[in-house]
């Protein structure tokens, strides 16, 4: 069965350099592995040296490793349309949701411009593919993951309401044009029948989402950080958000630790014990595992250094 990891965190922690590494793992030990940045920064190509492409790239020969910048807006045109089409299907036949129904589908991301639900069901497109064992996500940050993780249950539930209502509107159409006789008289005039929107299919597929996500079996989300007293406050309150939502962590992982400061230097010297502190603070806060990936130098740009963070998460594993 298909494995998920994903990756969370502020932005400039180093999500995607992890996301990437542990792909690399994961193709390194046999496993057809998939790495996705729902990210709008989309810096994949980077941290690979390649280029990647919307659709699933091969990034090396020797390993079944690939990876695929989402361009959610690719699919935010079909998915607004589906919904736009039943929001206006539901307003021909004098039937508008309530304010609290309409705060709920807008909350879920149908308003124009977001991109967190196209970027969800895509997931489910690579969660069927069968090319991939495991998939590996590169989230964006923190806020718009938690929008992400959080989708799948609210437009479950807006599209269940609109089904209801839609079902139960048609109904009452279908009753009185038996009732008035009218038949198929419309499509007799050579008029279109109107193309019915499969909110079914596409509640269904929310739902698939929210049950991998929650599944321990499948699912762990991986916060990433950096040894700043900040970022240990904002991972603790985005492990509390996950608790919130039922999605299970399986490790934090600490980036950018100076492990070898340079003697003489009391900069390094301190920046080091600082880190030291917060370490020691995340590991008290964090019920969970903690990986320390240390601090490279320059920038993580290509397989090489992609390399040397995959050896240490995998030593860490």
């Amino acid at each position: 069965m298909t494995q998920y990891v994903l990756y969370g965190g502020k932005g400039g922690v180093g999500k995607t350099t992890c996301a990437a590494a542990t792909a690399l793992q994961y193709a390194r030990d046999g496993h057809s592995t998939l790495v996705v940045s729902t990210d709008p920064a989309h810096s994949l190509s980077d941290v690979f040296d390649s280029r990647v492409e919307p659709e699933p790239t091969r990034i090396r020969e020797d390993v079944d490793l690939w990876a695929v910048e989402v361009d959610p807006s690719d699919r935010i045109g079909q998915y607004r349309g589906q919904v736009s089409a039943a929001l206006d299907e539901l307003e021909d036949l004098g039937i508008s949701l309530d304010e609290d129904d309409i705060d709920e589908v807008i909350e879920a991301g149908i308003a124009p411009g977001t991109d967190e639900a196209a970027a969800m069901d895509l997931f489910v497109d690579y969660m069927d593919d069968p090319r991939f064992d495991y998939i590996v996500f590169d989230t964006a940050p923190t806020g718009h993951t938690l929008r992400l993780l959080k989708l799948p249950d609210v437009m479950s539930s807006a599209m269940g309401k609109m089904i209801t209502v839609r079902s139960q509107v048609s109904n009452l159409a279908d009753s009185v044009k038996s009732f008035m006789g009218s038949g198929d008289d419309e499509e007799a005039d050579g008029q279109e029948p109107e193309v019915e929107v499969d909110l079914e299919e596409l509640q269904d597929r929310m739902e698939r989402v929210g049950a991998a996500l929650r599944d321990p079996e499948r699912t762990e989300f991986r916060p990433v950080l950096i040894p700043e007293t900040m970022a240990v406050l904002e991972t603790e309150r985005l492990l509390a958000e996950l608790d919130t939502y039922d999605i299970p962590a399986g490790r934090a992982i600490i980036n950018k630790v100076i492990e070898d400061p340079t003697p003489g230097c009391d900069l390094c010297q301190s920046q080091a014990e600082s880190q030291q502190k917060r370490i020691a603070e995340a590991r008290k806060k964090f019920d969970l595992p903690i990986t320390l990936v240390p601090q490279l130098h320059g920038e993580v740009h290509g397989l090489e250094a992609v390399e040397t963070v995959a050896d240490r998460l995998e030593a860490n594993a």
